[in-house]
C-alpha cells in the first residue's frame, strides 16, 4: 500500500496538518527555477565568509611578536608564510584597515 502522501503517478505532496490555535510560521516553497539562485547566492556568501574569516586571522598573526608566535607554536617563517598568502595585506600604506 502506498503512503498517504504519494499519488498514484509517483509524485510526493505536500500534506499540511492544522491544528487548533496554532501559531507555527510556514516558509513558503521555492519554485525550482529559483533554487539554484538561491544556492548560488549561499555558497556566495559561504565563500565570502571564509574569504573574510582567513583574512582576519592573518591581520592577526601579523601583528604577533616573534615571541607571541612561538608561545602558539608557529614560527616567525611559517608566520610569514602564511601572511603572504594574503596579498593585500603586503602592500605598504600608512593605515592598514584591522580586518
Amino acid at each position: 500500500m502506498q503512503s498517504s502522501q504519494e499519488l498514484t503517478s509517483g509524485i510526493f505532496v505536500m500534506v499540511t496538518i492544522e491544528t487548533i490555535g496554532s501559531k507555527a510560521v510556514v516558509a513558503p516553497v521555492q519554485p525550482p527555477r529559483l533554487a539554484w539562485l538561491a544556492a548560488t547566492i549561499q555558497a556566495a556568501g559561504r565563500a565570502l565568509a571564509l574569504w573574510r574569516r582567513r583574512r582576519t586571522t592573518r591581520v592577526h598573526l601579523s601583528q604577533l611578536t616573534d615571541d607571541q608566535l612561538r608561545d602558539v607554536g608557529l614560527s616567525p617563517d611559517v608566520a610569514k608564510r602564511e601572511i603572504r598568502k594574503s596579498r593585500l595585506l603586503l602592500v605598504e600604506r600608512p593605515y592598514q584597515p584591522p580586518f
